[in-house]
């Protein structure tokens, strides 16, 4: 099961990749990428240019994050149960 959110989120950078993100003022430190794809071009035609990572906090949550190319900014897309 898992929650949808589309917050923003501050997402620190290592090796160009997520090593840990701040949401709703808690920050979050990343143990493992599980996964990474993107979605480029004009998917459903709305010009969408993201890069998704599926990361696992410590403490074993796993989350969905995305850095929006466009707008030069990072969200949080899913919470999983």
């Amino acid at each position: 099961m898992s929650r949808r959110y589309d917050d923003d989120v501050q997402v620190e950078e290592d090796a160009g990749m997520p090593s840990s993100f701040t949401w709703r003022g808690k920050k979050h430190q990343v143990g493992d990428v599980i996964g990474r794809w993107c979605i480029e071009g004009r998917w459903w035609a709305d010009g969408r240019d993201r890069e998704y990572w599926r990361v696992e906090a410590r403490g074993g949550a796993v989350w969905d994050l995305y850095h929006d190319r466009l707008a030069a900014r990072w969200h949080l897309e899913r919470l999983w149960d």
